[in-house]
């Protein structure tokens, strides 16, 4: 009787324990760790530099500049990010809230490939068309690479 009852309460601790754990794995997966801006920025400049093949005159005026450009895209798209958001926690959603949103992005839109044309006036004046290419291409692959392992 007494082994019985010991089994019981072991089975029952190890059940509880179990749970508790998978609690804990769930509540990790669903809460990433906060974005830190600039471990991004850092680990963002050391592979467009190494994809791009930079001298060390080329970082020192190419990555503040490219940096800067980075900023404003950031600050461009912030209203419309927070829009997004207001509209994912709403239960009720009205069409004129997805119309907001919709227009507000085509002006982020706008307003950035305003600035990439302004930028790549500026890139061209310190770097060879053929790094620019590298750039545009390490840029891309770059944030695909950042959010596949950010969203693992």
């Amino acid at each position: 009787m007494k082994k019985d009852f010991l089994r019981i309460i072991c089975f029952s601790a190890l059940v509880l324990l179990s749970l508790q754990s998978f609690a804990q794995e769930k509540d990790r997966k669903d809460s990433r760790p906060p974005f830190d801006k600039e471990e991004f920025v850092t680990k963002r400049n050391a592979y467009l530099i190494e994809k791009i093949g930079l001298t060390e005159e080329e970082v020192a005026t190419f990555i503040p500049l490219e940096n800067e450009l980075m900023n404003k895209k950031f600050e461009v798209g912030r209203e419309c990010h927070k829009l997004e958001r207001e509209l994912r926690k709403k239960e009720n959603k009205a069409d004129a809230e997805f119309d907001k949103l919709l227009k507000c992005r085509e002006e982020v839109k706008e307003k950035r490939d305003k600035l990439d044309k302004e930028y790549l006036d500026k890139f061209k004046k310190l770097l060879s068309a053929e790094k620019i290419i590298k750039y545009q291409s390490a840029d891309r692959a770059f944030f695909e690479e950042f959010f596949q392992n950010r969203n693992r």
